[in-house]
C-alpha cells in the first residue's frame, strides 16, 4: 500500500488565479461605460422572472385545486354510497368553496397589474437617472 498523497494547504481566500485575473480585467474593458444599460437589462430580466414564477404559480394552485376538487367528489359519491346524504352536501358544498376553487383569470389579473406597476416604477427610475447610451448601429 502507499501512502495517500499529502494534502496541499488551501489558498488564501483572497489569492486569484492569473486567469481569473485576466477575466476580470477584460470583462472590465468589455463592459466600461454600460453600467446604465446593464442595470436596465439585469431589472427587466428580475421583472420577467417574477412575473413567470407568478404565472407558474397560478397555474400550479389551479392544478392543486383541481386534484383537490377530485378527491372531494370522490369522498361525496361515497358518502352517498353509504346513505349519508348530509355528508356528501356538506362535502359537495366545501368543493365549491372559494378556497378550492380559486379564481385564475382574478389571479392573472393581479398580476397584470403588478406588472403595469413595476414597469411605470422603472421607467421612472430609469427616466430621473441616467439615459442608456443608444445601441450602436451598423
Amino acid at each position: 500500500m502507499s501512502d495517500p498523497a499529502p494534502e496541499s494547504a488551501p489558498p488564501p481566500p483572497d489569492s486569484f488565479n492569473d486567469q481569473v485575473r485576466d477575466s476580470i480585467r477584460q470583462l472590465e474593458d468589455l463592459l466600461g461605460g454600460q453600467a446604465a444599460p446593464f442595470a436596465h437589462a439585469v431589472s427587466y430580466q428580475a421583472v420577467a422572472h417574477a412575473i413567470a414564477l407568478g404565472m407558474q404559480n397560478a397555474v400550479a394552485q389551479q392544478q392543486h385545486a383541481h386534484l383537490l376538487r377530485n378527491a372531494l367528489t370522490t369522498a361525496a359519491a361515497r358518502a352517498l354510497l353509504a346513505g349519508k346524504r348530509e355528508e356528501a352536501e356538506a362535502v359537495l358544498k366545501l368543493a365549491e368553496s372559494k378556497l378550492v376553487n380559486p379564481d385564475v383569470g382574478e389571479e392573472l389579473a393581479r398580476l397584470q397589474a403588478m406588472l403595469k406597476s413595476t414597469l411605470e416604477d422603472l421607467q421612472k427610475t430609469f427616466s430621473a437617472g441616467a439615459r442608456p447610451a443608444p445601441a450602436p448601429s451598423a
